[in-house]
């Protein structure tokens, strides 16, 4: 029985001289910062209400981040969330035998910061990109409900990358 309590306390012993420490709240910013103001992303691109449908996947993906709170003012926040589309592109991806179009790639570009509200200074600044692929259709309907379908999955792809970078240090 003794050995199983010099055992333990080797273990202590050990466990406390690598460097081991507690994980911080999961999502929590650094600094005991616990609260974040998403701004409206601004659209530099062509595409009309682009900028709406990624603000609020953005902020649709952060609310579920345990230990952080989004709030409506940026005077209330330890720190902003601001970003552009910067980018839009539509193009063929695939052929056929005849050199028809079969298969077209709806991408989309992001320009995000993370800011410390109280020093300004930028805890994260990066550009992100993603596309999506989808099929082509004769009928313009379905093509435009195709193309949109498309770029729904490559914003909420952009805003689960967005939340990933901006918290992974944290």
């Amino acid at each position: 029985m003794s050995w199983l309590k010099g055992g333990f306390l080797l273990l202590l012993l050990l466990v406390g001289g690598c460097g081991y420490h507690p994980m911080s709240q999961p999502g929590a910013l650094p600094g005991g910062m616990q609260t974040m103001h998403i701004r409206l992303f601004d659209n530099r691109t062509t595409e009309a209400f682009l900028e709406n449908a990624v603000t609020e996947a953005v902020i649709e993906r952060f609310s579920r981040q345990r230990g952080l709170n989004l709030v409506e003012s940026a005077a209330q926040a330890d720190a902003q969330l601001s970003g552009a589309l910067v980018g839009y592109t539509l193009g063929a991806s695939g052929y056929s035998q005849l050199d028809q179009i079969t298969e077209y790639r709806v991408s989309l570009s992001v320009a995000a910061e993370l800011r410390r509200r109280s020093d300004g200074k930028v805890l994260w600044k990066g550009t992100l990109e993603r596309s999506e692929e989808f099929p082509s259709s004769t009928d313009k309907a379905a093509q435009e409900d195709n193309e949109s379908a498309a770029a729904q999955v490559a914003i909420d792809r952009l805003a689960e990358e967005l939340h990933y970078r901006t918290l992974a240090n944290f």
